[in-house]
């Protein structure tokens, strides 16, 4: 780094160096704030090799340069910190300063570097644990592809829907009488705006058109697929045999508007909208003279349109169960598959089909108090005692089972009690001994509301069932010294159920002592 300074006054006295730290004595890995000061007055080249400490210090920060004017001088200052992780004691050198060509250096300092004391006695080490192979944490990713879904399904649903109230509409208008169908339509007919051709056109085959539908259905005549002359010979055949009582004139008129029709459609004729509105009412008067004409159904034919009435009535009652019951399923699956992403598989399952662990946590709970030096504590269900000499034991559960409470009572060692390292080298032979695995654990301070204090162990570890499943487990300990007994709370539980987790934590809530 280069500085350049300029003054007017020159003074055999520059320039001064001077250094400082702000320790002499550190511990391994430590830092020391060294600072390093210039005073020149003079045009001055300054050079300084800032990464040139002598070994075995080094550069952790290096700050910039602090220049301060003051009587025609200029004071430099440089702060750097170092440290060192060779213990010893070492003389820490100022790094080179080049000033106008002239090398400088500043005092030296002696720094004490004192090494970290392990204490490899005392303290037990255990053996590294085994790697641990993680799942991928793939959770969630079907969210998107639900809502997807549920999109799809529900323009399905609308769509569906509209289908359906739009067929119904259809159903219901093909469920009218031939007759009422026939006048309505002619009555929509609008015949005083009609100026173009095709427009002509249009209107004459509609008109023919429902005239022949509704002699297709009420007369069963095939008049659709039939030409003007065909169809009133059809018609008269029907006279003359009796089977249909039209007048002459109720014929000629009919033949006339439809070789009128005709002649619109292949002639290309303009009848005019006066002869238009004519030709449908002649029309209507045919439907009606033809309604009129046609015999009255015989009692067998009345109850075979019954039994179909009847017919069609169940298909659209069973059409609208069906209805009804699509829409409820739609609408279950749909409440489901929200409930699922807003509150998850688990929560959904365990409210739905059920959870036992959850069961235990809501269900009535039995306080008892236990042991020669008694201690009380709240449980899904009674402890039984399952060791009768002087040292008592009491379990509800097993390690196999979702959720295990064991409590042991026995006269009070204070030695062991004072000694936490006593008590957790204890605790994990006790797991190991049950075929415990990859046992972690940590201390914690645990207090009771009287102000009782306990020391508590909790941690985790892998169990192997006797088909050879591997189960991850949580476990806390607990151990109180109370009026001359050793009072040891344990509970063993499957790491991943929520519900034991909560079991867990009320069980500890609700431990007493007797005053």
């Amino acid at each position: 780094m280069l500085i350049c300074v300029n003054t007017n006054l020159y003074s055999q006295d520059l320039p001064i160096i001077s250094s400082k730290v702000d320790t002499t004595s550190i511990k391994v890995g430590e830092q020391i704030k060294y600072e390093l000061k210039l005073t020149v007055d003079t045009l001055t080249l300054v050079a300084l090799d800032s990464n040139k400490f002598f070994t075995p210090f080094e550069v952790i920060l290096e700050e910039e340069w602090d220049t301060l004017r003051f009587e025609n001088k200029f004071s430099l200052k440089k702060n750097f910190s170092l440290t060192s992780f060779d213990p010893g004691t070492f003389f820490l050198k100022s790094p080179k300063i080049i000033i106008n060509d002239v090398l400088f250096y500043s005092d030296s300092i002696l720094i004490d570097v004192l090494s970290v004391k392990v204490d490899t006695v005392s303290k037990k080490f255990f053996d590294i644990k085994n790697i641990i192979e993680v799942n991928k944490n793939d959770e969630g990713w079907w969210r998107n592809y639900v809502v997807i879904g549920i999109i799809i399904l529900v323009v399905i649903l609308i769509w569906k829907l509209y289908k359906r109230i739009f067929n119904s509409k259809l159903e219901n208008e093909k469920t009218q009488p031939p007759f009422e169908r026939a006048i309505n339509a002619l009555q929509l007919l609008e015949s005083s705006n009609l100026k173009e051709q095709f427009e002509y056109k249009l209107y004459y085959s509609k008109l023919t058109e429902i005239v022949k539908n509704f002699l297709e259905e009420e007369v069963n005549l095939d008049a659709l697929e039939s030409t003007t002359d065909e169809l009133i010979s059809k018609l008269e055949l029907l006279k003359h045999s009796g089977k249909l009582s039209l007048s002459n004139e109720t014929i000629i008129n009919f033949k006339a508007v439809l070789r009128t029709a005709d002649l619109v459609k292949f002639a290309k004729s303009n009848p005019g909208n006066e002869i238009a509105f004519s030709d449908k009412k002649v029309l209507e008067k045919v439907l009606i003279d033809t309604k009129e004409a046609i015999p009255a159904p015989t009692e067998l034919e009345l109850l075979k349109n019954k039994e179909y009435l009847e017919k069609i009535n169940k298909q659209k009652k069973n059409k609208i169960i069906k209805l009804f019951f699509g829409i409820i399923s739609g609408l279950v699956l749909l409440s489901l598959i929200l409930s699922i992403m807003i509150f998850g598989w688990q929560d959904v399952k365990d409210n739905v089909i059920g959870n036992s662990t959850k069961k235990l946590l809501k269900q009535d709970w039995t306080i008892s108090t236990y042991g020669a030096f008694p201690v009380t504590i709240s449980s899904p269900d009674a402890l039984i005692r399952v060791l009768e000499t002087e040292n008592q034991k009491f379990e509800w559960g097993s390690l196999s089972s979702k959720i295990n409470i064991i409590l042991n009572i026995k006269p009070s060692d204070k030695e062991k009690m004072t000694d936490p390292q006593q008590l957790i080298d204890d605790l994990i032979f006790s797991l190991k001994k049950i075929g415990a695995e990859n046992i972690l654990t940590k201390q914690e301070e645990f207090y009771l509301d009287n102000g009782l204090s306990a020391i508590k162990f909790l941690g985790s570890f892998d169990y192997s069932t006797n088909n050879g499943t591997q189960i991850k487990k949580e476990y806390s300990s607990i151990t109180f010294n109370h009026k001359g007994g050793t009072q040891n709370v344990q509970i063993i539980f499957d790491r991943n159920n929520d519900y034991a987790k909560q079991i867990s934590n009320k069980v500890e809530e609700s431990i007493k002592f007797e005053n």
